[in-house]
């Protein structure tokens, strides 16, 4: 392991979740990793390019791939429901640490939602589409209609990523002031599945269109 690479990442990750890429300078991120600015290029070519590094060891590291493909043994009403939980609780999780607090992940995943870069493009066609389509494709086996399909997508993800895309200075608005914010994560994730299987029924395997 390069550990003056692992630095870099280290270090970058955090600023590039709490600022962005537009307002993350590699100066910035040397600085903060004590290294010489030559090595961001040395080991990442630019800023683009540790960006995108970035990216990728969270996606990977959240699971990504597994949520990519969480449809695809699904064979009855069970092995559905087995998979939408485990979408719903994994991509919940991926958006908080273990603390409650959220997540580099979501970090960066908010900064290109308020403030898209000029790697959204990029951002949102491997990894978050492919995560969102796999949703999708479970939905699809248990809903014909098209638009309803986007509709129960668009309700999952917007329930899991509310606290996320808004300032902390509200979530305490809307969790109870005797539940930590871990806690409340996982309430939630729960709540939202339940509402999944209440108002969906597992039919036939199906395909998104």
């Amino acid at each position: 392991m390069d550990t003056t690479k692992e630095s870099i990442m280290a270090v970058a990750m955090r600023l590039f979740a709490e600022k962005g890429l537009k307002l993350v300078t590699v100066r910035e991120i040397c600085k903060a990793a004590d290294v010489n600015v030559a090595l961001v290029n040395y080991h990442f070519r630019n800023k683009n390019g540790l960006y995108q590094a970035c990216i990728e060891r969270l996606f990977h590291e959240n699971t990504g791939d597994e949520l990519c493909a969480i449809d695809a043994g699904v064979s009855d009403a069970r092995s559905w429901r087995e998979a939408v939980r485990g979408w719903i609780f994994g991509v919940s999780r991926a958006l908080w640490t273990s603390q409650g607090g959220i997540s580099l992940a979501a970090g960066f995943f908010r900064q290109e939602m308020v403030n898209p870069s000029s790697m959204c493009s990029l951002v949102r066609e491997r990894y978050v589409v492919p995560v969102q389509n796999s949703l999708r494709r479970l939905i699809a086996m248990a809903v014909d209609d098209v638009h309803e399909q986007y509709r129960w997508a668009d309700s999952i993800w917007s329930q899991l990523c509310a606290y996320v895309l808004r300032d902390s200075l509200w979530n305490p608005l809307f969790r109870p002031v005797d539940v930590e914010a871990e806690d409340w994560s996982e309430s939630v994730a729960d709540f939202v599945y339940r509402q999944v299987v209440a108002g969906m029924k597992y039919r036939a395997r199906r395909r998104a269109r």
